[in-house]
């Protein structure tokens, strides 16, 4: 058991009674089973054909999320490339050692040991001199946005430490830095290589982290990587191997004014759908030139419906010059001329911030760029759909049950199928979980009733489908609710043990607002930790837009698919219908009717994959009829 899991442990069997009125504090993330979509499938054990040249670069803007780049980059090692663990970085993308391996899980069960490790392509440092002044440079951060990492000590290590390979091939360490348990801001680094045995023509470095190989809170990132000579005209120093770069740090706020995703039919009944947006997004840049001058700034902000939808253009404030070194600048998008169409097929909408300097090198051109997408369609999200943290509802040896809530608006009356909760693997495997929606309580501001509503109570399966990481719990019943309700997720006692809390995913990078976020332990109340303020739920209610009665079995009969199994994706629908629907094997709308085709008796679904679907037909009456589809295509 590691320290902070005895830690753990200690406060939860001698505070079980201070407990009670508060939820338990937010975690390390124990597992990342979204990491394993990011799994080099190629084998990792030989290296490039042709050293790199220099200058070596990297920022880890590319990929947006997954494993370093292999033009760069050996492909192993467990370093996530992200935009979400970080704080505040200098770009918008860093590597993190996060202590989980490529498949997201961890390294072992307990004590410290080696990490991540990141390694670099051999690069050809042949034919080069002292006289060069090679530096070796990059921005690196103790621990990330939950905050800190367990302290080093003698029996303990916890490090980040860079290696050089000389020409004999071996490796040498020529950097250590210990954690001293504190979140520390970017700092950078620069480490000259002039020695005869590294300038050789097979030249590598890599990066090495050390600490808890249990969970995942020992975190390192790295930034803005470099390797290359100091500038060939005056002032030769060590700040003269940075480029000129103004860089977009942090995430782009979202689109929608309460959360990331809504129901489609619930942002058009809005009386004013405008209203359902965020009156402004807003981002941060960083001038990482030090010459001492200052760097104009345009900025532009576009949004469009993907996949190819008209791009519109919205008004953006920024400064127009960044002074030297100027960090985390404020950047906002207007969202007040913003219009989106109100049809009734589901939309995925990415905005995005440019940022309009006079850089010329492309290698720190991406940087420039941030997008974010949101989602109309049958579900209400606050979360981005990435963990960076568990959230744990403890078990308590008492009557009555805990819970997590989150709240909601609905435009107009409509139902809740389901809810969708991120459970954390393997810990959350074959536990029983409860899913609730309760009404708002108007004698108590709104605040959940004490009364639930609708119950239903699920055990979490083994695993969950390849690329799913979510889990659906369908009620028994569609769940009636209008204005404001909660939807919420939760377990009974289950005995002392702090292991028999379920661990779920938890969003740090995105706030809700006061109100949004309650428990119940038991009574109701918001939240007070700052961790838990800083972040939400990742718990999604999904809608039905009140399309409920099935057709009887006589009506269902008289309507039919051909060619059914169908080899192109051109279906044909016997029999008269108002709107079509297309569901995967997990009940989630892949495809949806486009208006000027509702009706019509051909359905192009020639853009879906081949595999089993349920074709979902809305009648007049507004009952449904289900058919089975499989596309062999």
């Amino acid at each position: 058991m590691s320290l902070k899991s005895l830690r753990y442990s200690l406060i939860f069997l001698l505070g079980l009674v201070s407990l009670v009125g508060r939820a338990q504090e937010v975690a390390p993330l124990a597992s990342d089973p979204a990491r394993a979509t990011y799994t080099i499938t190629q084998p990792a054990t030989t290296q490039r054909g042709q050293a790199l040249s220099l200058p070596f670069f990297d920022d880890f803007t590319s990929p947006q999320e997954g494993a370093p780049k292999e033009q760069n980059w050996l492909p192993e090692g467990g370093v996530l490339v992200n935009n979400r663990f970080a704080f505040e970085p200098p770009t918008r993308g860093v590597a993190t050692f996060d202590g989980l391996r490529a498949d997201g899980l961890t390294y072992g069960l307990g004590g410290n040991s080696g990490l991540d490790i990141l390694t670099s392509q051999p690069i050809d440092l042949s034919g080069r001199t002292a006289a060069d002044q090679l530096f070796f440079g990059f921005f690196w951060q103790a621990g990330n946005i939950r905050g800190g990492l367990n302290a080093s000590s003698s029996s303990r290590q916890v490090s980040l430490q860079v290696d050089f390979k000389d020409n004999t091939g071996v490796w040498r360490q020529v950097w250590l830095e210990r954690s001293t348990g504190d979140r520390t801001a970017f700092r950078q680094k620069f480490i000259a290589v002039t020695q005869p045995q590294y300038l050789h023509g097979n030249f590598q470095f890599r990066f090495r982290a050390t600490g808890n190989v249990a969970t995942n809170e020992d975190n390192w990132s790295i930034d803005y990587v470099r390797l290359a000579p100091l500038q060939p005209t005056p002032p030769r120093t060590v700040v003269d191997t940075l480029y000129q770069d103004v860089a977009i740090s942090k995430p782009l706020s979202g689109l929608l004014a309460r959360g990331s995703a809504m129901p489609v039919w619930q942002f058009n009944a809005a009386a004013n759908p405008a209203s359902q947006l965020n009156p402004a997004t807003f981002t941060t840049v960083n001038n990482l030139d030090k010459s001492g001058f200052p760097t104009p700034l345009l900025t532009t902000g576009s949004l469009q419906i993907l996949p190819a939808g008209p791009v519109a253009t919205f008004p953006t404030t920024a400064p127009n010059t960044l002074i030297s070194n100027q960090q985390q600048v404020r950047v906002e998008g207007n969202l007040a001329s913003v219009t989106l169409p109100n049809t009734p097929e589901p939309k995925v909408i990415r905005h995005r911030v440019v940022v309009v300097s006079n850089e010329v090198n492309p290698l720190t051109l991406p940087n420039d760029t941030i997008t974010r997408q949101s989602e109309l369609s049958d579900y209400y999200a606050y979360d981005d759909g990435t963990a960076e943290a568990n959230l744990s509802i403890p078990a308590f040896d008492q009557p009555g049950n805990r819970y997590y809530a989150l709240r909601f608006e609905v435009n107009r009356p409509d139902q809740v199928r389901s809810i969708r909760i991120r459970p954390v693997y393997p810990q959350a495997a074959g536990r029983q979980i409860t899913v609730n929606i309760w009404d708002a309580d108007p004698m108590v501001n709104g605040q959940p009733m004490a009364m639930v509503k609708a119950s239903q109570t699920v055990t979490v399966p083994a695993s969950l489908p390849a690329g799913q990481t979510f889990l659906e719990v369908p009620f028994s019943a569609p769940v009636p609710v209008s204005g404001r309700f909660y939807a919420g997720y939760g377990h009974g006692p289950t005995g002392m043990l702090p292991t028999n809390t379920i661990p779920f995913g938890f969003d740090l990078n995105t706030p809700v607002a006061a109100g949004t976020f309650w428990q119940f332990t038991p009574g109701w109340s918001e939240p007070t930790s700052a961790p838990s303020r800083a972040g939400t739920l990742m718990l999604r209610p999904v809608l039905t837009n009140n399309v409920l009665a099935v057709a009887p079995a006589s009506v269902a009969a008289s309507y039919s698919l051909y060619p059914n199994p169908n080899p192109n994706g051109q279906v044909r629908v016997q029999g008269r219908y108002a709107q079509a629907a297309v569901l995967d094997a997990l009940g989630r709308v892949v495809w949806q009717q486009p208006t000027r085709e509702m009706g019509q008796p051909n359905l192009d679904l020639s853009a879906l994959p081949a595999g089993v679907y349920l074709v979902q037909l809305t009648l007049a009456d507004k009952l449904t009829v289900t058919k089975r589809l499989v596309l062999t295509k």
